[in-house]
Parts: structure tokens; C-alpha cells; sequence
């Protein structure tokens, strides 16, 4: 590799040498042309300056099939760096010329790129307009090679656009031409995105086979790429079926294919697909520090991919799964909302129908069962339209599968399934119709319950409102004597220290001594204090140990004492200590609860 850049970097110093030395405008197209090329191959960094010099030298010289050649690896390279806006104008600003072109392949090549700057904007019906065109003007030049190029790209446009019919004859025609080039890699991939089509139409078993079948085919090629992008897909499919242990071998197994990939591109997007499957099945197992971890490794995938918007709605639906199961319902709802904004854009439907349903799930939990219905009735809505569309994708994968060879001795068969299904279609209809009127009838008597709920509320709100104030009161009556017997005892000490010096004897000064310890709050007064603080404020004390904090008799009554905003001096007189003994008292509390300097240690406790 070193060796190779080596030598390109010196052929590119020659030609820049021999560029700055030529006179002659057609030698000098000749060489930018061929320094350009090295330069594309090596990644220059300055390619695109030479680029340009070329397109508007060959413009000049009225050369538009070669300003258009070189105009494609500038779009290309617009939608490398995630800018398909500016790949869409320089195509479209060299496509005003396209009359002066002498071959339908400059024309071709271009709308080849436009497309793709169209499909990564989700702009899908540009995009397979694009494909479709430049495929017939490849295959009308006999470039057979970017002609199946445009026919599986398309393939993959109208899978998202839901035409099933066109999607399968674009893939078909493609594993046609790359299977007459020999081009086995790019018929896999074909063969790949053939399953994913029944995948999304509930053909598991088949769509298992077809993988299976396509990773034979990668591995004999050592594509790890590929291998690692059907262990994904089987791996979905198994979690589709259930049987989620399966598909957890397939998920591993991608991933270490994974490590073997060298482009950074489809490394990072096959990071992100096993991230999604591993969070897909440890949500399952409830398993929630395992599956963030790998919500995060998706999104910071994601973010090194060639299309982020793109594939965004796939994590966002995950994201908001993953705070669903954590319990937290507001952030889950904010994701979810995104995700339904972009009904129509996102290329999986399926995800919008989730994001409804897990909506009204949310606000079926929070009893806002108006948005709840809201929610659901998009969710019936968008979810029996996928269902109709499956079916009808079936009957008519079927019904054109009967007008081939391959399928004739298994038309009476399929004509069967086609009516079974008209059957279901029928039954499907009906049940329906039951699920409504139940739901109605749900819906009106969860009004009436909460209703009735509420009434019954508002009068225990009062009475125990009424009770509140009156023990409130009451607790601070007494601490009022409280305060009161403290001054006094405060007082009375006073007294006995002046005592101290008239009297002599030891024995005596001993009584005094033991007298003035006395504490202000006995065990009767704490326990009286303390059941009148815990009807004003019942959960307190249960709210403060729920947290984890662990406080002893004497921090209890220090806390409750600040619940109380009483200052230092209040509180020394209520404790029967000085001011000191309570500022260290306070910081003890401090350190042990590891409250910040300056802030309120009661706030801190309440807010932790």
C-alpha cells in the first residue's frame, strides 16, 4: 500500500510538472484528464481543484461528454461528505448541456448520481424516475454493468415505495445482468435484498432459505461485508419468529465478521444494525444497562454513516423502546413524536405504525385516554393498510408467479392460498369490527370510572386538607412551648453558673453540673414533636430514607428542625446546646449526606 501511494504521488508531481510547462490546451485536457484519474484512485486531497480546471477546460473545447465524466465524481463526492443538495446542482447545472453530448452513457451517468443524492434526501419518486431512465439509456448503449447497477439500486427505491411487484422485477433483472458479467458479490447482494422483500411480507421461512443460500455465496467470496449483513437479516428474522436465542448467534456472528471489514462506511453501518439487534433483543430480556450500551454504540455509528437522516428512524423507535422499559415516558414520547413526523419519508413503514401504537400505549399509562385514542386509531389505521398491503403483495407475487414456467405445477396450490386469503381478508374485516365496538365501550366506561375515581378524590382531598391545617397548627403551638421551656431552661442555667462561684463544695457544684445537662427535648417530648411533625408532613421522613439516606435520632431531629426554617439560635435553645454545637452538627450532616457547599441541606435532600 505504500509502495502504491509512493508512485502515484510521484506520477501526480510529473503530471503537475507537465502540466505547468504545456502550452497546448489539448495536451493539457490530455493530461488533466490522466492526473485526475491517479488523483480519484489515490484520494488527493486536492482533486477537486483539478477537477474543475478540467471540466471548464473540456467545456471549452467543447468536450461535454468528458466535463461530464468528471462531473460524476464531484456529485459522488458530495454524497460521500453527506451533501446531496450540492450533488443534485452540480448534475443539474452539467445536464443543461446534455444536447451537446455525443453518447447517452454522459447522460446515464449523471442521472446515476442524481438518483442517489435524491434517495439519501428520501426523495423516492426522483429517485426511481432517475434509476429507471438511466438504466434504459445504459442498457441502450450496452453498458451492461452500470445497467444493473440502476436496476438494483431501483429495486431497492421501490421496495421502499411499497411497490412490491416493480421492486422484484428490478431485482430479478438485476441478478440477471451480474449473474451474465460474473459478477457473483453483486448477484448476492441482489439475492440479499430478494429476502428482505419477503421478510417485510412475513415470509420468514423463505426469506431464512434465500439467506442462507446468499451467505454460501459471500463467504466463497470472502466478502465479510455481505457475511455480516445476512447475519444481521437472519438475525432479525429469527426475532421476528421468537425465537430470539437463534437470532442472538446470528447478531454475535455479525459482529465479528464485522471486524474484518476495511471500508468505514459500511463498517460503521453494519456497527449500527448490530447495535439496533442487540438492543432489539436485550430490551426483550429486560436487560436495560445492556441495552443503552448498545444504543449508544448506534447512534455513534450512525453518525459515521453516508446517510444519518436515513437511517435515524430505526434508532429513534429503539431509543424511545429503551426509555419505555426504563420508565421514562416523557423522553420515550418526545422520540416517538419525532418518529411520526416523518410518516411517508422514513422507508420503513412498519416504524411509523410501532410509533403509534407505543404512543397511545404511553398515554393509555398516564390516563390521557384522548390522545391515547388518537394515537391508537392512527396505529389500526396505518397498521391494517401494511396488513392489506401484504396480502395483496402475496396474492399478487402469487398470481404472477403462476404466468412463469417455474410455477406451473404449484398453481393450484397458490390459487387455493389466493382464496384462503380473500378468506382472511373477510374474517379480518369482522373482527375489526368487534375490536371497535369493544374498544368504544372500554373507552366510555374508563371515562365513567375515572370520573367516578375523581369525584371520590376531591372529597378525601378536602377532608384531609381540613386535618392537615388543624394538626399544622397544633405542631406549631407546640413548638411555640417548646421555644418557650427553652428559654426558660436557658434562663435557669444562667442562674446556676452564677451559683457555681458562692458555692464551694465539690459534691454540690457535681448536682449543679448534672442539673444544667438536662436536655431540652426528653424522649416523650421527641416522640410527641415528631408524631405531630409526621401528620403535617406524613412523608417526610419515609421520602428521606427511600433515597438512601440513613439518619440517626439526633439528625432526624436536626432536619426537622430546619424543615421548620427555625434559625441556629432557635434550634440550640430547642436542643439545649449552644450555636457552635449546632454549625457542627449541620456540617456533619453535610459531609455525611455529601451536600454541595452553599446549598440548602433540606433543598439537597428533597431534590436528590
Amino acid at each position: 500500500m505504500i509502495t502504491t501511494i509512493g508512485f502515484s504521488q510521484n506520477k501526480i508531481e510529473k503530471l503537475q510538472e507537465q502540466l505547468k510547462e504545456s502550452k497546448n490546451e489539448e495536451i493539457s485536457l490530455k493530461i488533466l484528464d490522466t492526473l485526475t484519474k491517479v488523483m480519484i484512485r489515490s484520494n488527493h486531497p486536492k482533486q477537486r481543484a483539478y477537477l474543475d480546471r478540467l471540466i471548464a477546460l473540456a467545456k471549452k473545447q467543447n468536450n461535454y461528454d468528458l466535463a461530464a465524466s468528471k462531473t460524476r465524481f464531484i456529485a459522488q463526492s458530495h454524497i460521500y461528505g453527506r451533501q446531496p443538495d450540492s450533488a443534485i446542482y452540480v448534475v443539474e447545472e452539467m445536464l443543461q448541456n446534455k444536447e451537446k453530448f455525443t453518447t447517452k452513457k454522459s447522460e446515464a451517468h449523471l442521472l446515476l448520481k442524481r438518483a442517489a443524492a435524491y434517495f439519501n434526501k428520501e426523495m423516492l419518486e426522483k429517485a426511481s424516475k432517475d434509476y429507471d431512465t438511466s438504466a434504459e439509456l445504459f442498457l441502450a448503449t450496452g453498458d451492461s454493468i452500470y445497467a444493473a447497477d440502476a436496476r438494483f439500486y431501483g429495486g431497492q427505491v421501490y421496495t421502499n415505495l411499497k411497490d412490491f411487484l416493480t421492486s422484484i422485477n428490478r431485482y430479478e433483472e438485476a441478478y440477471k445482468l451480474y449473474d451474465l458479467l460474473g459478477d457473483g458479490v453483486y448477484a448476492s447482494y441482489v439475492l440479499s435484498d430478494l429476502s428482505n422483500l419477503y421478510g417485510k411480507n412475513k415470509f420468514y421461512d423463505k426469506a431464512i432459505s434465500e439467506r442462507k443460500k446468499t451467505l454460501k455465496g459471500f463467504f466463497k467470496g470472502k466478502n465479510y461485508s455481505g457475511v455480516s449483513t445476512v447475519h444481521v437479516q437472519l438475525g432479525n428474522d429469527y426475532f421476528s419468529k421468537k425465537e430470539f436465542e437463534i437470532g442472538k448467534k446470528h447478531i454475535d456472528s455479525a459482529q465479528y465478521y464485522t471486524d474484518s471489514i476495511n471500508h468505514k462506511v459500511n463498517k460503521a453501518r453494519l456497527k449500527m444494525y448490530v447495535g439496533l439487534a442487540n438492543v432489539k433483543y436485550y430490551l426483550n430480556k429486560n436487560e436495560l444497562a445492556k441495552a443503552k450500551e448498545c444504543l449508544n454504540t448506534a447512534e455513534q455509528q450512525i453518525a459515521l454513516t453516508d446517510a444519518p437522516e436515513y437511517y435515524n428512524s430505526d434508532l429513534l423507535l429503539h431509543k424511545a423502546r429503551y426509555y419505555k422499559k426504563s420508565g421514562e415516558y416523557t423522553k420515550a414520547r418526545e422520540v416517538l413524536k419525532k418518529v411520526v413526523l416523518k410518516k411517508g419519508k422514513i422507508s420503513d413503514e412498519d416504524l411509523y405504525v410501532r410509533a403509534e401504537n407505543d404512543l397511545a400505549e404511553l398515554y393509555a399509562k398516564e390516563l390521557n385516554y384522548k390522545e391515547a385514542y388518537k394515537h391508537y386509531t392512527k396505529y389500526i389505521e396505518a397498521k391494517e393498510s401494511i396488513e392489506n398491503d401484504i396480502k395483496t403483495n402475496t396474492f399478487l407475487y402469487y398470481q404472477s408467479a403462476f404466468e412463469t414456467e417455474r410455477k406451473d405445477n404449484e398453481i393450484y396450490k397458490k390459487q387455493s392460498e389466493i382464496k384462503l386469503l380473500e378468506k382472511d381478508k373477510e374474517i379480518e374485516k369482522n373482527k375489526r369490527r368487534f375490536l371497535w365496538t369493544l374498544l368504544i365501550a372500554i373507552l366510555l366506561l374508563s371515562i365513567f370510572i375515572s370520573f367516578y375515581i375523581w369525584k371520590k378524590g376531591k372529597q378525601k382531598r378536602v377532608a384531609l386538607s381540613f386535618k392537615i391545617e388543624k394538626s399544622k397548627k397544633e405542631l406549631e403551638e407546640f413548638t411555640k412551648q417548646l421555644i418557650e421551656k427553652s428559654k426558660t431552661q436557658e434562663t435557669l442555667t444562667k442562674e446556676l453558673e452564677n451559683l457555681k462561684e458562692k458555692i464551694g463544695e465539690q459534691e454540690s457544684v457535681e448536682q449543679l453540673q448534672d442539673l444544667t445537662a438536662i436536655k431540652i427535648l426528653t424522649n416523650d417530648d421527641w416522640y410527641t414533636f415528631k408524631e405531630k411533625f409526621k401528620t403535617v408532613y406524613p412523608n417526610f421522613f419515609a421520602s428521606i430514607k427511600n433515597k438512601g439516606f440513613e439518619l440517626t435520632k439526633s439528625e432526624e431531629r436536626l432536619i426537622a428542625m430546619e424543615k421548620l426554617y427555625l434559625d441556629t439560635n432557635e434550634i440550640a435553645s430547642m436542643l439545649a446546646i449552644s450555636n457552635d454545637s449546632v454549625t457542627r452538627s449541620r456540617s456533619r450532616l453535610r459531609k455525611k449526606l455529601n451536600a454541595p457547599k452553599g446549598e440548602s441541606i433540606l433543598k439537597y435532600l428533597e431534590v436528590s
